[in-house]
This record gives C-alpha cells, structure tokens and sequence, in this order.
C-alpha cells in the first residue's frame, strides 16, 4: 500500500514538472443593458438566475465574438459555452461591439521599422507609443516571440512578459529617441547666420545674412 502510494506521488510530481503554464489575453463584452441581456440569454437558451446584474461574453477564440465563446452570469459566476449555431440575430447584435477608444498596431517585422518615421511625420502620439516600444524591445531583445501588457491607472503600473526567451535579454545603452535624431539633422544642415552690428550718420544698425539673403534692422 505504501509503495502504491509512494508511486503515485512520484507520477504527480512529474506529471506537474512536465506542465507548461502560460497566460493570455483575450476580449471581454461586458454587457449591463436588460433587454440586451434577456436577448442574449434568451438566444442561446440559458436560463435566468434569480439576482443577475450584468453579464460579460469572452472571446476565447479571439476571432470575434461568436461560437465557442464563453458566457458568465453576474454575481453568480455561472459560465456557459457557446454553440456553433449562434442565431442570426445575436451574431448580429455581436457584430457590433468593439472595444471603446481602441487602437492596434498590426505591421511586418519590415514595417515596424518604418513605424517611427511615420509616426513622427504626421505627429500621430499613439504610433509614436508604439514606435517607441517597438524599438525599446528590438533594443533590449535578441528573440523572436514575446508577448506584453502594460497597465496604468492612478494607484501604479504593472507590466507582464511572456513567451519569450529570458537568455535572449541584452542590457544596451539607451539610444536617442527619433524625434531627437530629427532635430538634430535639421540643425546640422541649417544655413549659419551672420549677425553684424556696425555704426551709420542715422544711427547703430544689425546686419543679418542668411545664406544669400540680407537683412537689416536698428539696433
């Protein structure tokens, strides 16, 4: 009996060893309004409970909001699957939701290198973002895969990592960021100016040229 448990334990343990736990993300519809609510309930068949406060539809197969998707119940945490034959006019009312002020940057490696320039040429602050993280990790990351979320309210911050190759971590120097480089082009090919002050009968004046224009004004 001993060693049958003894056995047992030894065939757990490996069996936990050889696990692989990860973590994802994925889009949540949370919906509050009643007759939206009694629609989809109704919809896919599942029964009310007694006290139900809001309802929030996950998209597990992050493909948009429809079959095998999940439906939790609030406050009491009742979960159901969705079925593949979701009703026309709920996969209609699915349709419609999107995330509010959203915005994603979907891009080659190619393109991601062109993301900055762009971004600073129209003065678009949200790919600016982006740029600037994309180049924060090509940076400080030798790897292929990697995955992050970076959260921000008005207690702190948090940031995860996953998926990626810790040994392929490389601290570097920062770099100057693209805006800076940008500006510092323009004042290296700037035309110098030659400011000149000198005495007339009328008075003191300055003299300025720029290139091969030349301006004048009193002093």
């Amino acid at each position: 009996m001993k060693t049958a448990l003894l056995l047992l334990a030894m065939l757990a343990c490996r069996g936990a060893a050889a696990q692989h736990f990860d973590q994802m993300t994925r889009p949540v519809a949370s919906v509050a309004d009643r007759a939206t609510v009694e629609l989809i309930l109704g919809e896919l068949l599942i029964p009310p409970p007694d006290s139900l406060d809001r309802i929030e539809v996950v998209d597990l197969t992050a493909n948009g909001y429809g079959p095998d998707d999940t439906v939790i119940l609030y406050p009491s945490l009742e979960t159901y699957l969705v079925g593949a034959d979701v009703p026309r006019r709920l996969q209609d009312v699915m349709k419609t939701w999107e995330i509010e002020s959203d915005y994603r940057l979907d891009a080659t490696l190619e393109e991601g290198a062109r993301v900055a320039a762009d971004a600073h040429r129209r003065q678009d602050a949200r790919a600016a973002l982006s740029a600037d993280v994309l180049a924060a990790v090509g940076r400080y990351y030798d790897g292929a895969a990697i995955e992050m979320r970076l959260a921000r309210s008005d207690d702190g911050l948090r940031l995860d990592m996953w998926n990626f190759d810790p040994a392929a971590m490389r601290y570097r120097a920062p770099s100057e960021g693209a805006a800076c480089i940008d500006a510092q082009q323009r004042f290296a090919f700037a035309q110098p100016a030659y400011v000149l002050r000198f005495r007339e009968p009328s008075g003191c004046l300055v003299a300025r040229r720029r290139g091969d224009a030349v301006s004048s004004s009193p002093c």
